[in-house]
């Protein structure tokens, strides 16, 4: 039986040496990176700031002082600085946000959430190229992360110093999309960014392969239904009700609806065929009343019902409305002027004086307001 002694692995000079070699190229790629993320923080336009534990006031911020006493007992948890750089983001303090992200990438730069929130808080504190520059650290650290890429995509799209940031972003969102084909959201994007430069055919076609990727995609169906409106496409109402299915609360597409039928509406009143305006101007009142029923406060439906009562010459209805819009947002100028128009056809001619004043009290510039008050005043 051989003795312990011969059961211990032998060390080869040349494998010690290679050992040794490793170990040395893996320290300086940290040394590196850490190196590289030092310059990086420390040279961003908002957050060039000591890495010293930021001295914020901690009785204006809830939960600080506690955040601080856990990092000072277990100062290396890079988790804790992600913590308070939240907390501080809350608080709008981006330098100190920073700085604690600065730290927690200093103790681990492989969490991918961290890279995230870097991105997002140079996106906020108004440098998009900085975090732009993260990401691309973030992408040679983990080439695999389709997020990482998308995130890239959206903050050069949204830089427009940059030459060629559209055709930029594309690109880094094809790079996703070879690495995950399934990903709908990737395609969304895509989508976005054709329909912001004008190729509506492309973002049809990207819109439509997120929602073939994710039948139950609200925003695309939303969009989709939206291009094909401007195009006068009979098609936009389908993809509209799409959205309205898939989704709890479809107030976008339901007041996209509202406003597709409003409009045919009118058209058909213009071509002279009342009956079918009729059906079209009621069918919208009716988008306009689902609006309101899961947003309350969403003032361009009050208006939107008004608009369809005034046009079908229902005076009485599209005051209360245009009221009603008054009292959700007593700034909204032209629901003050709608509500003289109705006052002024209903023979009210004090109250629609008044309206049309208290118009002009909210906005001077408002012509319409100004030559209908010239008018009833002329005449008393």
């Amino acid at each position: 039986m051989p003795s312990i002694a011969k059961r211990k692995v032998s060390h080869h000079p040349a494998k010690y040496f290679l050992c040794a070699m490793q170990k040395r190229f893996l320290f300086s790629v940290v040394v590196a990176l850490l190196i590289s993320l030092l310059s990086f923080f420390s040279s961003c336009k908002q957050c060039n700031q000591s890495v010293e534990v930021a001295k914020t006031d901690t009785v204006t911020i809830p939960k600080l002082a506690e955040l601080n006493e856990e990092i000072k007992k277990d100062s290396l948890n890079a988790f804790l600085y992600y913590k308070r750089a939240q907390l501080y983001e809350a608080n709008n303090d981006f330098k100190s946000a920073a700085t604690d992200m600065y730290i927690a990438l200093m103790l681990d730069s492989l969490r991918p959430e961290f890279y995230m929130y870097g991105a997002e808080l140079f996106k906020r504190s108004a440098d998009p190229q900085r975090g732009l520059a993260l990401m691309q650290k973030a992408i040679a650290t983990d080439s695999t992360n389709t997020a990482f890429y998308v995130k890239a995509a959206e903050l050069v799209y949204i830089d427009t110093t940059v030459k060629d940031n559209y055709r930029i972003a594309l690109d880094y969102l094809n790079a996703a999309i070879e690495k995950d084909p399934q990903n709908a959201d990737i395609y969304f994007y895509k989508g976005t960014i054709f329909k912001e430069v004008g190729d509506t055919t492309k973002a049809l076609s990207a819109f439509q392969t997120a929602t073939e990727l994710n039948p139950k995609y609200y925003d695309a169906y939303v969009q989709i239904g939206l291009l094909l409106k401007n195009r006068k496409d009979k098609n936009a109402e389908k993809y509209f009700d799409n959205a309205i299915k898939v989704s709890d609360k479809p107030e976008d597409a339901l007041y996209a609806k509202a406003n597709l039928l409003k409009e045919e509406g009118v058209r058909l009143y213009d071509a002279n065929q009342d009956a079918k305006s009729m059906d079209k101007l009621n069918k919208a009142v009716e988008s306009f009343k689902k609006v309101i029923e899961v947003n309350y406060k969403n003032v361009e439906a009050y208006m939107g019902v008004g608009f369809c009562y005034y046009q079908m010459d229902s005076v009485q209805e599209a005051y209360k409305y245009y009221e009603m819009a008054t009292k959700v947002e007593p700034t909204y100028a032209g629901a003050y002027f709608s509500k003289g128009l109705c006052a002024e056809d209903l023979g009210r001619k004090k109250d629609a004086m008044a309206l049309y004043q208290t118009c002009l009290n909210v906005d001077p510039s408002f012509k319409s307001a100004e030559d209908h008050l010239k008018k009833l005043q002329a005449i008393q």
